[in-house]
């Protein structure tokens, strides 16, 4: 079993799972506070952190030649374009977290993608579409340089 409390694996083996409840979190230098929403009608809080509902689907590609540890879209109602306008002010990828809570207990994260960066946007008057993919260790600074002993001898 993959990692998840005790609790959501005894639903699902009673055949009874609980509701589940999706979380996101956007967090953008274009925000001046982190968008938190949830799928799960009438918002929930997790965390002491209150996500209201906006309706959305989040659908999950498997890895790629260009996207080796796969990527997400997520569709998200946009009716007051607060998300598209944010994700076209920042100057760096606006990042998200994405998590799955049981609806009983929201306060424990069942499984969690935490810092993920927003690629790319789209939209329109109603809707927002954002490819979210997990962060790439080799865009991180210690990874983003080529160590070779020419250039790094002591560390060969």
């Amino acid at each position: 079993m993959t990692d998840v409390t005790e609790a959501m694996v005894e639903a699902a083996f009673r055949g009874e799972p609980d509701a589940v409840a999706q979380l996101v979190t956007i967090r953008s230098e274009g925000l001046a506070e982190p968008l938190n929403v949830t799928d799960w009608p009438g918002g929930l809080t997790s965390n002491g952190v209150e996500h209201v509902h906006y309706p959305f689907q989040l659908s999950w590609a498997g890895a790629s030649q260009d996207s080796p540890f796969g990527q997400a879209r997520l569709t998200i109602a946009n009716v007051d374009q607060v998300i598209e306008a944010a994700a076209d002010a920042a100057e760096e990828p606006p990042e998200i977290d994405l998590s799955v809570v049981r609806v009983a207990d929201p306060n424990v994260i069942e499984r969690a993608l935490m810092d993920a960066r927003i690629a790319s946007t789209e939209g329109d008057r109603t809707k927002a579409t954002a490819v979210i993919r997990p962060r790439d260790f080799n865009e991180e600074p210690a990874c983003a340089v080529s160590y070779t002993p020419a250039t790094t001898p002591g560390m060969f």
